[in-house]
């Protein structure tokens, strides 16, 4: 018992670890603004996109914060159920999806009011620095 019971605080350890190791990228908003040149009504709609872009971005934090204090409560008790893991990763993915799902409508919106060298960048900026997040969003 106290074997396995080592072996789960050693797991944790190391998941916790790497996730800590991994950030979540933190795309720079003032150099796309920079290079799409905005005219002041499209402006407005960046402004939109991109705060909604950083509440998706805060939430992954949050929910992540809230799943590894779960998770590492469940690892101390003396018979972790493991399906506790599962539930955590549904639970980041049900409260982040609508916000990531809001920040694609909003850049969507965005790209319809650009011509399209700057739909094209945006669309190449945004991909590279949220495309995992907003993969999913349609």
């Amino acid at each position: 018992m106290r074997a396995l019971r080592f072996f789960w605080i050693t797991a944790l350890w190391v998941l916790s670890t790497a996730a800590s190791a991994y950030s979540l990228p933190v795309p720079d908003f003032k150099r796309l603004e920079g290079d799409l040149r905005l005219r002041p009504a499209q402006k407005v709609q960046f402004d939109i996109a991109v705060a909604a872009s950083q509440r998706a971005l805060m939430s992954v934090a949050l929910a992540g914060l809230a799943a590894k204090e779960r998770v590492t409560d469940e690892m101390a008790r003396p018979l972790p159920d493991l399906n506790v893991l599962l539930k955590a990763h549904q639970d980041i993915v049900e409260t982040t999806m609508p916000l990531f799902r809001d920040a694609g409508i909003e850049w969507e919106r965005l790209y319809g009011m650009l011509d399209r060298a700057q739909v094209t960048a945006a669309r190449r900026f945004i991909d590279d620095q949220l495309g995992p997040f907003l993969s999913g969003w349609k």
